[in-house]
C-alpha cells in the first residue's frame, strides 16, 4: 500500500489517503526517465540559428589572383569558407528538425517511474475537496507555504483536470506554481517540480488512464 499526506482545499491537514500501487508504485530505470526527458526539451526547442553561405555574405566576386604562377593554392573567390569573414560551410540553416517522440509504452512508464520517484521523496500530496474551490487565490495560498508557515517560493506542481475550473483558477497565480492536467501530464513536468499536489478527482482519472 502506498500512502500520501492529505489535505482540504483550505488547507487542513487530514488522514493520510491511499493510492493505486499499477500507478504509484512503479519503478522506473533512470536512464528512461532522462530519455524522456532529453526528448521533451528537444520537442520545445526551436531552431532559430542560422549562419551564412558563401552566396550569402559580402565580399567580390572576383578571382583573388591568378590562377596559375603564384605558387599559393588555386581560389576562386575572397568568400570561401576557408577566409576570414568567408561563409559557413554546412552550419545551420535555421530548418533543423529537433523532434523525437518516445513509443507509447516506454513513454507511459516514464511518467509512471517519475510518479513513484516523488511518492519515494515524500514530495506527492493530494487534496481531498477541490470541486470546493471558490476560484480565489487567496483560498489556496497555502500551496506555497512551509509546514511552518513561512512563504516561500518553492517549485510547486498541481495536478487537476478539466472539470476543476474554479480549483484551477484559484491555483493559477500561484507563486512558482504551475497547473496542469492530466491528460498533459509528462516526465519532465513532474521531476522539474519538488512539490506535486494532486486532485483526487486527478488521481481518479490518472487510474483509468494507466492502471
Amino acid at each position: 500500500m502506498i500512502s500520501v499526506p492529505a489535505f482540504s482545499i483550505t488547507g487542513e491537514s487530514l488522514k493520510v489517503v491511499t493510492l493505486p500501487v499499477k500507478v504509484f508504485g512503479v519503478k522506473a530505470d533512470p536512464a528512461l526517465l532522462a530519455q524522456a526527458v532529453r526528448i521533451y526539451l528537444g520537442n520545445q526547442r526551436k531552431s532559430s540559428a542560422k549562419t551564412k553561405t558563401r552566396a550569402e555574405v559580402e565580399g567580390s566576386t572576383r578571382k583573388i589572383y591568378r590562377q596559375k604562377g603564384t605558387g599559393r593554392a588555386r581560389h576562386g573567390s575572397i568568400r570561401a569558407p576557408i577566409f576570414v569573414g568567408g561563409g559557413i560551410a554546412h552550419g545551420p540553416t535555421g530548418g533543423q528538425n529537433y523532434s523525437a517522440k518516445l513509443p507509447t509504452k516506454m513513454s507511459r512508464k516514464a511518467v509512471l517511474g517519475a510518479l513513484f520517484t516523488k511518492v519515494a521523496d515524500k514530495q506527492v500530496s493530494i487534496i481531498t475537496d477541490p470541486q470546493k474551490a471558490s476560484g480565489k487565490t487567496q483560498q489556496t495560498a497555502w500551496l506555497t507555504d512551509l509546514p511552518a508557515g513561512r512563504q516561500v517560493a518553492l517549485s510547486t506542481l498541481v495536478v487537476s483536470t478539466f472539470q476543476l475550473a474554479k480549483f484551477n483558477q484559484a491555483c493559477r497565480n500561484l507563486t512558482s506554481t504551475d497547473v496542469i492536467y492530466v491528460q498533459q501530464l509528462n516526465t519532465y513536468q513532474i521531476l522539474a517540480h519538488r512539490r506535486l499536489f494532486m486532485a483526487q478527482q486527478a488521481v481518479d482519472e490518472l487510474t483509468k488512464i494507466y492502471a
